[in-house]
């Protein structure tokens, strides 16, 4: 019998061993290596069932020129499921992932509940999984499977002191056909469809799993050699989600009552929107000086003005993002590192692994605080995000303009520079003061938009006589201006919006020389993102 989707620490315990990005892309001719399609299951909440060793998943790769895989077996060995299907060789071409379970010879178009569930509900409950945008990868792709089906959960009130033998439910369909996402529309039931037999799950509880459907459903619970029973009010079941009855069982009649709240299945806790991302796997680790997160490990350190800081550009792509190497994807939200050129005349995008781990992804401000580019239309809402946490881990966010200064002392008017600052030098915040406390900046370039008239993108950080990338804008979550299209005519609407954000620049003849200072950061360019601990 199966008891719970995946273990949270199942889940750490691979990440703990893998430090490539969770979709970094890996092509094979970069690495010399071929690399298996890897699943690592997760749920984000707690539920009642997990995958044993030996079970089976059904697994379809597509792409934009069609299938690569259909309906590959991927069997699980207590922490991932895997087989011997190799990623594609192009690493930068992202792929849809379905998955479902429990595994059937052909992909399933319908399924079918069992109408004796008394002995478990494993065979009737079917779960799936979706991810958009994912892109070849030494590592497992975490995706989070979520149940099709609807739960019905019946508490009863046993005031006659019966034993109660059995609970049937009527008028329910147990067949419901399939999407190519594996949502489950029922098939109208007939008027003498087959009786549910309900799991007990104590001795006064019953638990069964139907398909998502508007019925008129009879509870009729067994109990001294007699059948009770009472129709209920047309109620609409839907996917996922759990719903209670309430039974009051006396000697001669029962009162029967349908929960008006609908719970979640996995916790128990409140009905939240279909277009809720579910929460990413997170672990701090702060005593050895690193967090995981979404299955990557990064370096954090706490720094002398008294705050935990990443100590590494963050590499997390957000739910329903791909990471874009085009400079016209203006709207891309999130953009591959940039790197020079083997002969240093230029800059260009870098989609290896290696180059991910090391600076992490370029994103747009709107995205860094965990919205859509496009989302941001006043000035109201870009002031209601100080201190955000965007697309950072729980408890932390992205930095305010009080962190920064508070940091490196000094930014661009009208800042007042804070010359109590432990990394300002005297004259600016010193990269060669930060790094040798552990925070390990550096200038890895960004994608200049300059507002959000144009059509592409630049490349910012390839300066001449150097043979590094030598400036960059990160991100941050403090107002700091807007133009409008018309020059002070706030109903011509905005042009741009800037955020205070950091600017590290490194062209300097000695590395002593390097700064590191606030500036103010268009809300469309593309930077780096580090993340800073919330205050207790």
């Amino acid at each position: 019998m199966k008891k719970v989707l995946i273990l949270a620490t199942c889940v750490l315990a691979f990440a703990a061993c893998n430090k490539t990005p969770q979709g970094s892309p890996v092509t094979p001719s970069e690495t010399g290596k071929d690399y298996t399609i890897r699943i690592s299951p997760v749920m984000t909440k707690a539920t009642e069932t997990s995958f044993e060793n030996g079970d089976a998943i059904g697994l379809t790769v597509s792409r934009a020129s069609g299938a690569f895989a259909t309906n590959e077996k991927l069997t699980y060995n207590g922490l991932e499921f895997s087989s011997n299907l190799l990623w594609y060789s192009e690493g930068t071409d992202p792929a849809t992932l379905t998955a479902y379970y429990p595994y059937a010879s052909t992909v399933p178009t319908s399924f079918a509940v069992e109408a004796d569930q008394s002995n478990g509900l494993a065979g009737s409950d079917l779960i799936a999984a979706y991810k958009e945008g994912v892109l070849p990868t030494a590592n497992a792709v975490a995706m989070p499977f979520k149940h099709k089906l609807s739960r019905l959960e019946v508490v009863i009130t046993n005031n006659a002191g019966y034993t109660l033998d059995a609970l049937k439910l009527k008028g329910l369909a147990l067949e419901a056909t399939l999407d190519a996402q594996f949502n489950a529309t029922a098939v109208a039931a007939a008027p003498a469809e087959t009786d549910i037999t309900a799991y007990p799950a104590g001795e006064t509880s019953f638990v069964a799993i139907v398909p998502p459907q508007t019925a008129v459903i009879t509870a009729a619970v067994t109990a001294a050699g007699k059948e009770m029973s009472q129709k209920l009010q047309e109620a609409t079941l839907a996917a996922g989600k759990k719903y209670t009855i309430n039974m009051i069982v006396n000697a001669e009649d029962i009162q029967i009552v349908l929960s008006g709240d609908i719970e979640d299945w996995t916790d128990g806790g409140e009905l939240k929107p279909d277009n809720d991302v579910e929460p990413v796997q997170f672990e701090e680790n702060l005593d050895e000086g690193y967090f995981t997160y979404d299955n990557v490990k990064y370096n954090v350190v706490k720094m002398d003005d008294g705050k935990w800081w990443m100590a590494q550009n963050l590499a997390y792509v957000p739910e329903g993002f791909t990471p874009a190497s085009d400079l016209t994807a203006v709207t891309a939200g999130v953009f591959m590192p940039l790197r020079l050129n083997a002969d240093g005349s230029a800059a260009e995008f870098a989609t290896d692994a290696e180059t991910i781990a090391a600076n992490g992804y370029l994103y747009q401000n709107e995205v860094a605080l965990g919205l859509k580019v496009g989302d941001l239309t006043s000035v109201a809402q870009a002031e209601a995000l100080e201190g955000a946490q965007g697309i950072c881990p729980t408890g932390w966010h992205v930095p305010t303009i009080d962190d920064i200064v508070g940091l490196v002392g000094k930014a661009v008017s009208p800042i007042t520079t804070n010359t109590e600052a432990p990394y300002y030098d005297g004259a600016n915040g010193s990269i060669a003061l930060l790094n040798a406390d552990g925070f390990n900046m550096a200038a890895v370039g960004s994608i200049s938009i300059t507002d959000n008239t144009k059509a592409s993108g630049t490349f910012m950080g390839r300066m001449a006589n150097y043979d590094h990338l030598c400036s960059s804008m990160t991100c941050g979550s403090s107002y700091a201006g807007v133009t409008y299209n018309t020059s002070g005519d706030e109903t011509s609407g905005i042009k741009n919006l800037q955020f205070w954000g950091m600017m590290p620049m490194t062209n300097k003849a000695t590395e002593a020389e390097y700064t590191c200072n606030g500036t103010k950061v268009s809300y469309r360019i593309a930077g780096p993102l580090r993340c800073v601990r919330d205050t207790e």
